[in-house]
């Protein structure tokens, strides 16, 4: 963050401070009073289980410089501290210190990030926050940027990631996020990008938004406040965002960069294989080379990468799992080419993107290969698992853990049922079934299969946990996928308790994948 003095900062919250501002500068805008240093601004934030304004007296005895703080706070103090108290840090009213830190961040965006970096803005029903990811490390390989850490995509990660901004930084990439209806449209007053993507519009938040319909709506409204000249990258591969952007007078106008298997996509997929993916191993989780309890470097195998081809002439190699996230790179590769890089500068950078935590993480856990993908769980990106377990190469059985897809609504049991029944359909020999509608996604699992595919269902993480280690067999390649709220990287980490050490296997491998996108 380029260093704001105190007293803009006062007018830009909009707030009242206790006493008259001394004259001194704000390095830094900070949420967790873990985390101040000397100059920083405390922003004290109620949230579900803790409130900032319990911590204010720690952050100012840390060295913040003020404390943002509701009007109806009244700050206790311990015995004795009144004197050090009036010489610490002053406090900064005002109606709503998340209102107010918005009205600070778009302050930023306009009188310090509007000269010197481009502002890149994701949403999307899924992949914005890979698709966020993936293009961030296109665009570092050519300029010095940020982009926003985790899922910062709310009303606090937001302003939080704009006030994270240095003056070196030529870019910044922001993920947008929503649970109701205007969260989207607040979101980008806020952001005002030079760059708005839409990776897609699928069945989640049906139970705040209730169609479809009104879910593109709000994706869709990211690109009204798009800047002048800027540019919407858009999945032409999704009905209601093609129909909707080419009927929309103001849509039409913008500059726009369409990507997807669409005919007339600018960035158009026209074949895609599936091949073993380059590199040395799992990365941070996993091992590289042999150990010294005879454990094998699992290197490659179990993991599935891609080869695919735009319009026929530009080739990109994708080393991760999941043909949902090559659409994903197309929007990344739209940007990129917004930005200037060219064919070869951007595929060069994307044959080394790795994807971030808990996003079909793939790691060699004892015996078993473990594809953790237990950020969130929708219909579309269920669908999107199972297809990535089957692409995966397997030296055993593949299983399947999934748990409840929330937000659904009352479109809630259908849609489990017809996610049940894609599964049931698939190559899975083993779904272990976890949360409220376990029972119902595993008797339409057996059901479809015949009984071929062995089913177990589970009220609970907690339940699931103590058993689903000892429902594996060596060998078995295992998918997680499921809802935030379950925590089912719980059954990751159960796996890992239960695992030791592999018997090694003679070199060589599985044949790549093909498949040709038609």
């Amino acid at each position: 963050m380029k260093p704001l003095m105190l007293d803009e900062v006062i007018a830009a919250l909009e707030g009242l401070p206790d006493r008259m501002a001394p004259v001194s500068s704000v390095s830094r805008v900070v949420t967790d009073s873990r985390q101040v240093g000397p100059g920083d601004l405390f922003v004290a934030i109620r949230g579900e289980r803790f409130d900032g304004h319990d911590f204010v007296n720690d952050a100012l005895a840390a060295g913040a410089i003020a404390a943002v703080v509701r009007n109806d706070f009244e700050r206790v103090l311990p015995a004795g501290a009144e004197a050090a108290a009036s010489a610490g840090g002053l406090l900064i009213r005002v109606n709503d210190p998340v209102e107010a830190m918005g009205r600070l961040a778009l302050y930023y965006r306009r009188s310090v990030i509007a000269g010197t970096a481009t502002v890149v803005a994701v949403t999307g029903s899924v992949g914005k926050t890979t698709t966020k990811q993936m293009i961030a490390h296109l665009l570092a390989g050519r300029w010095k940027g940020t982009a926003s850490p985790k899922s910062f995509n709310n009303n606090i990660g937001v302003p939080l990631t704009l006030l994270s901004v240095d003056p070196s930084h030529s870019f910044v990439v922001c993920e947008v996020g929503m649970n109701a209806p205007g969260e989207i449209a607040a979101l980008a007053r806020l952001v005002e990008p030079e760059v708005a993507v839409i990776t897609t519009v699928v069945e989640c938040h049906l139970e705040r938004l209730g169609s479809l319909d009104k879910i593109a709506d709000e994706k869709l409204s990211l690109l009204r406040y798009l800047r002048p000249g800027g540019a919407a990258v858009v999945n032409f591969d999704s009905e209601l965002l093609r129909w909707n952007v080419e009927r929309d007078r103001d849509y039409r106008k913008l500059k726009r960069v369409t990507f997807g298997q669409w005919a007339d996509a600018d960035l158009r997929l026209t074949s895609l294989e599936a091949v073993r993916s380059e590199g040395s191993g799992f990365g941070a989780q996993g091992s590289e080379g042999e150990g010294p309890e005879g454990q094998r470097d699992a290197g490659t195998e179990g993991r599935c990468g891609f080869v695919f081809k735009l319009n026929d002439r530009f080739e990109y190699r994708l080393n991760v799992p999941g043909r949902h996230n090559v659409f994903n790179a197309l929007a990344a590769i739209g940007v990129a080419r917004w930005f200037g890089m060219d064919h070869e500068e951007i595929a060069a950078r994307l044959a080394t993107f790795e994807l971030p935590a808990m996003r079909l993480q793939v790691e060699r856990v004892g015996r078993w290969t473990v594809i953790n993908d237990a950020y969130n769980a929708n219909p579309a990106s269920m669908a999107a698992a199972v297809d990535t377990l089957m692409d995966t190469p397997a030296a055993g059985r593949r299983v399947l853990i999934v748990g409840d897809m929330l937000e659904l609504g009352a479109a809630s049991e259908e849609l489990h049922r017809r996610t049940a029944e894609r599964i049931g359909g698939s190559g899975v020999d083993l779904v272990i079934t976890v949360g409220e509608n376990a029972k119902l996604v595993a008797q339409t699992v057996r059901a479809v299969s015949g009984g071929r595919i062995v089913t177990h269902a589970y009220a609970s993480t907690s339940s699931a946990k103590r058993r689903v280690a000892g429902l594996l067999k060596p060998e078995d390649t295992i998918l997680v996928k499921g809802s935030r709220a379950l925590g089912l990287e719980a059954l990751v980490e159960a796996i890992r308790e239960r695992s030791g050490p592999v018997r090694k296997k003679p070199a060589g491998g599985r044949r790549a994948m093909r498949s040709v996108v038609k």
